[in-house]
């Protein structure tokens, strides 16, 4: 018996021993999660706060108040940025004329992005990678460009990850691009990100993937207020929104169904997302983020850039 016993143990040592799973970290991936800061993330977000009002129709000249006067300050952040990146990072604010729409621009509005690039190191890769928020922020009167909307959630949140994702990745190449954008214009249809995807198709860019980031701060569940702060979801679409006649009979014969490229993406930020970053659950939810609205994708909206056509 004593026998059994011991050889049952000695067992049991040995299958607990090999299944011990070692974790495999870059370290300069995970310096880069170290490096990011608690109180940067909120320091961005009160002054986000601080401009009372982000819609998209609020004034492009008011210095304190408004869109025109967070897209600046965003872009004084990007430049900050610029100084520690070895002339590697450039920022901007790419602007366009919108006319009005007769559905939520009731005047011709000036639109702004605000972009900031870090060149790729490496000549020959021609890949751009996009981190992209929403800057805007809106009323329940999506019209209503005065009155304040703070919009620390929705999507001030979204806008700093974006912002503390370029202070931080700055101080690092890569081979390819990484382009960091906050756009403007969501709540009134996506036309900041619209916008960009027109543009990049037009000069023929190469996107290789785009990671929106929105709402990222709710971490109170509905009515409970229970606080989770473990869990991040990660939306993807399954079926392609654009050329779907051309490839449903491929997709269909191959049972392809879930292996499209924003759901492959969605699995590698997973994978990569619970590595790095210690009791964090990736929630991979399989279809855009909303029903009957929009189509946004949080893995920018990418349904605008599918829209029009770009190769990923």
């Amino acid at each position: 018996m004593r026998k059994y016993i011991l050889t049952v143990l000695v067992f049991a040592g040995f299958f607990t021993g090999h299944a011990q799973v070692i974790v495999d970290r870059d370290p300069e991936i995970a310096n880069m999660i170290k490096e990011v800061n608690a109180d940067s993330l909120q320091s961005y977000i009160k002054t986000m706060v601080s401009f009372g009002t982000r819609s998209t129709v609020s004034s492009v000249t008011d210095r304190k108040k408004g869109i025109g006067a967070a897209r600046e300050w965003v872009l004084s952040k990007f430049n900050q940025f610029a100084a520690a990146s070895g002339g590697r990072l450039t920022a901007f604010v790419d602007t366009t004329t919108y006319a009005a729409d007769g559905r939520r621009v009731k005047e011709p509005i000036n639109l702004g992005n605000t972009v900031a690039t870090l060149k790729g190191t490496d000549p020959s890769d021609n890949r751009i990678f996009i981190i992209s928020g929403h800057l805007d922020s809106r009323r329940t009167d999506v019209m209503d460009g005065v009155a304040d909307a703070p919009g620390a959630n929705d999507d001030g949140s979204g806008s700093a990850a974006v912002m503390e994702c370029a202070r931080v990745m700055s101080r690092h190449s890569f081979p390819a691009t990484i382009v960091f954008v906050t756009v403007s214009g969501e709540e009134q249809g996506l036309l900041g990100s619209g916008y960009m995807a027109r543009k990049s198709k037009a000069q023929g860019r190469t996107i290789e993937a785009v990671l929106n980031n929105d709402i990222m701060g709710s971490n109170n569940s509905n009515e409970t207020n229970i606080i989770d702060n473990t869990r991040v979801r990660v939306f993807s679409e399954g079926l392609p929104a654009y050329d779907l006649d051309k490839q449903a009979k491929q997709i269909r014969q191959l049972g392809l169904e879930n292996d499209g490229a924003a759901r492959q993406l969605a699995r590698y930020v997973k994978e990569v997302g619970e590595r790095y970053v210690d009791n964090l659950e990736v929630v991979m939810v399989y279809r855009n983020d909303r029903f009957l609205r929009g189509e946004i994708i949080h893995l920018m909206s990418r349904t605008a850039m599918r829209r029009c056509g770009s190769p990923r």
